[in-house]
């Protein structure tokens, strides 16, 4: 039986209608900076397991440079998926910092093995500032940042890497590195992480900053996460009491989120915890008991919703499944549908989405409905068995 909206943690799409209509990038360092003509390449990946299946996309678009990351562990156990989404502002090495480390400490936290997902979520998005912190962590985002630091990154990942003590194949031996950077406090850029980890029926979202997860439940569309804007009563008291202000809807003038990992500028209160700051990276954690009326979810960063709402992409997702078996081409399909005409405004931000199709257990519906989920898994396999490979360019898209 489905689960009440107060039940289950969802917010009705409907309840807030109005679109956030947003026409400045995250951070005033950003702004205006977009290319001529907008880079439409996509690299796109499908995979599935016995119990689920899904396809993402990532696009440059309008914007010089692409701060999107993405993580999409369909079996990051044997019981357990995680995807996630990671949209950076000022940089590119926050997010990518988040796609390779945090499904890592979610996996390795002690709660995680106690069966306690939420803690270990929570608990990875706060390491994330930890972890960026020293020599180790600016040596680490030098290597995944622009091309000027990846060299110093590399130098002094040979000069300065230890020798001991940091055991091969264990993540969660973070040693520390002495160096020219072991006073580094953490990045001044930073990334947003919306995260959804799926084990059994159960479906437990993280999330700090504006990413969205989207459920679609017989074609409704539910907010599993809260766009963390600085305006909102919570945020707002937060910033405030940690001697921020809001100007023009920007804390300190300046950043249009109230959470995020990374932006250390803005955690700078020595006398107040990680979850008080100006900016916190700590997540609201939503926990969810799927259903047989839940038919797939969506994670993607504001670049898509700046141009859809929850409930236009959940139509259009189900839309498109009644003739596309290959998911990513239909992230494909929203990029294109989203991407402005001319540089400005909205649909000139990078775009990254993951969408995950849930597979009814055998036996499940009725005889018709699992007539059709039969033969959409037999045109699947057609499918991939056609396709060369899971990356695919422009060239690949249909009907698009």
């Amino acid at each position: 039986m489905a689960l009440s909206k107060t039940q289950s943690g969802i917010t009705d799409d409907n309840d807030n209608k109005t679109v956030n209509r947003k026409t400045l990038s995250k951070t005033a360092k950003e702004m205006g900076v977009y290319l001529s003509t907008p880079k439409t390449e996509k690299f796109s990946e499908d995979g599935e397991n016995d119990r689920l299946r899904f396809g993402l996309s990532s696009m440059q678009g309008w914007r010089a440079t692409m701060e999107d990351a993405h993580a999409a562990y369909p079996d990051l156990d044997s019981m357990t998926s995680f995807f996630g989404v990671y949209d950076g502002h000022g940089g590119q090495a926050v997010s990518k910092f988040c796609a390779k480390y945090l499904h890592q400490q979610v996996l390795q936290h002690e709660a995680y093995s106690a069966g306690d997902i939420g803690t270990s979520l929570q608990k990875s998005f706060l390491r994330m500032d930890e972890m960026m912190r020293g020599q180790r962590g600016w040596r680490e985002l030098a290597v995944l940042g622009d091309k000027i630091d990846q060299v110093s990154g590399l130098i002094e990942g040979l000069i300065w890497s230890p020798r001991s003590g940091e055991a091969n194949n264990h993540f969660d031996d973070w040693s520390s590195e002495e160096g020219p950077h072991s006073d580094f406090d953490g990045p001044t850029q930073g990334s947003t992480a919306c995260v959804a980890v799926i084990r059994n029926k159960q479906l437990i979202v993280a999330n700090a900053g504006d990413s969205r997860c989207v459920i679609s439940r017989k074609g409704q569309a539910y907010n599993l996460s809260k766009d963390h804007k600085p305006e909102l009563e919570l945020e707002k008291d937060r910033i405030l009491k940690a001697g921020g202000f809001i100007q023009v809807g920007r804390i300190n003038g300046s950043l249009n989120l109230a959470r995020a990992i990374g932006d250390v500028e803005f955690k700078q209160n020595k006398t107040l915890p990680a979850e008080k700051q100006i900016v916190t990276a700590n997540p609201d954690i939503n926990a969810v008991e799927l259903c047989d009326d839940d038919e797939f979810l969506v994670l993607a960063c504001d670049g898509i919703w700046d141009c859809m709402s929850s409930q236009q992409l959940v139509d259009y997702v189900r839309e498109q499944l009644s003739s596309e078996t290959k998911l990513s081409a239909i992230c494909e399909r929203v990029f294109d549908r989203c991407l402005a005409p001319t540089a400005g405004g909205e649909g000139c931000d990078n775009m990254t989405m993951i969408l995950v199709q849930f597979k009814r257990p055998v036996g499940s519906g009725t005889l018709e409905e699992q007539q059709e989920q039969q033969l959409l898994t037999d045109q699947t396999a057609t499918t991939d068995k056609s396709a060369s490979g899971s990356r695919s360019g422009p060239e690949s898209e249909s009907g698009s």
